[in-house]
């Protein structure tokens, strides 16, 4: 089974024992996973609720993003109208505006907050709803994102969880980074014991499809103008064939350095190298690809990091990149592309310079 599948899987059990921990890499689409994908596979029986954790930092203020996001998740359901997502954005930002000039206008429209406010505690979210267009039941599961990013103490969240399973009846999804779940230290590991014993009775590790994920993503954007993305979607074999994939079967390599998948890395990375591109295009460069293996190659190991004995980090040789990556090639990444990755500084005179002295094109 894949990762979906055990998602699907545990939300179509009757009465699960716990919740259920989704962990993967640090930006390689755990999100877009449960929000793109799980919907679509649960459109029919089950509504998502996803609550993000990050900077929550008590029992109430998680609550109130529980009954605020369960509020907006059922919109679609909840109406005779189609509702779509773009609608449901819009009336977001309203709300939140409205709060945020009633925050400014005092004394008169804190009355009006404050009755907003009561009226959010007073609602009860169920587990439970039904589908007004339909006449069908669905089940809520909740997903706690960001589960590693919280501020509020790992025993109180646990807290959390447990009732919204074990006394609310939710299907319950906690997603984080699974390098937070390593036996890293003895907090940690105290951690992991009690998640297990009291809330957390299932986990599923993301191993996503990369090359359906990147193959899916280049063509799905706008990258600056129409010659760039279309060298990007002529060239994205080899840009899957760098960022790599994950196995369940990959074995551990203890220090020697392993690859982290970091989608958010390269896509900024990807727009990135337009600058690149388009000066070496100027500059009559007929070869573009080793400039944009090497450059991707030391972007994503500078901004998502190398991991060594399940740990992330930043600091790497270039011999080590080169066994990551085989593309990268030192040759041709100047060292004024270097410096803008490492220092964001742009000198565009110096990487001229070293284009038309230095570069292998040129030679």
């Amino acid at each position: 089974m894949g990762t979906l599948d055990e998602l699907v899987y545990y939300c179509s059990m009757e009465h699960p024992a716990g919740a259920l921990a989704l962990l993967g890499e640090s930006g390689s689409g755990k999100s877009w996973l449960v929000e793109k994908e799980l919907q679509e596979a649960l459109k029919d029986t089950h509504v998502i609720v996803r609550v993000s954790l990050f900077g929550i930092s008590s029992v109430n203020a998680l609550n109130d993003a529980v009954r605020r996001q369960w509020m907006y998740a059922l919109l679609p359901v909840s109406s005779k109208h189609i509702i779509t997502q773009e609608q449901i954005t819009f009336g977001k930002k309203f709300i939140n505006a409205v709060n945020a000039i009633l925050k400014l206008i005092k004394p008169k429209a804190a009355a009006v907050g404050d009755t907003a406010s009561r009226i959010l505690d007073d609602i009860s979210v169920l587990p439970v709803v039904e589908d007004v267009r339909t006449h069908t039941q669905k089940k809520v599961v909740l997903v706690f994102d960001d589960a590693d990013s919280a501020s509020i103490r790992n025993t109180d969240l646990l807290g959390v969880i447990n009732d919204y399973r074990e006394n609310r009846g939710f299907h319950v999804i906690a997603v984080g980074n699974r390098e937070s779940f390593h036996h890293n230290d003895a907090q940690t590991e105290d951690f992991i014991r009690t998640a297990k014993e009291k809330s957390i009775t299932y986990m599923v590790y993301s191993y996503p499809d990369f090359r359906a994920i990147i193959s899916s993503l280049i063509p799905s954007r706008s990258w600056h103008n129409e010659a760039y993305d279309r060298y990007l979607q002529e060239h994205t074999e080899a840009i899957i064939d760098l960022f790599g994939d994950v196995s369940p079967y990959k074995e551990e390599t203890g220090d020697a350095p392993e690859k982290c998948h970091n989608l958010r890395s390269l896509i900024t990375g990807l727009e990135r190298f337009y600058r690149i591109y388009s000066h070496l295009n100027e500059e009559g460069v007929q070869d573009i690809e080793p400039y944009l293996c090497s450059f991707l190659a030391f972007w994503l190991a500078e901004k998502g990091g190398v991991r060594r004995n399940g740990k992330t980090g930043f600091t790497f040789t270039d011999e080590e990149l080169a066994q990551l990556y085989p593309s990268f090639k030192t040759e041709y990444l100047p060292d004024s592309v270097r410096d803008w990755i490492q220092k964001s500084y742009w000198d565009e005179e110096r990487f001229l310079n070293e284009i038309r002295h230095t570069s292998p094109a040129q030679a």
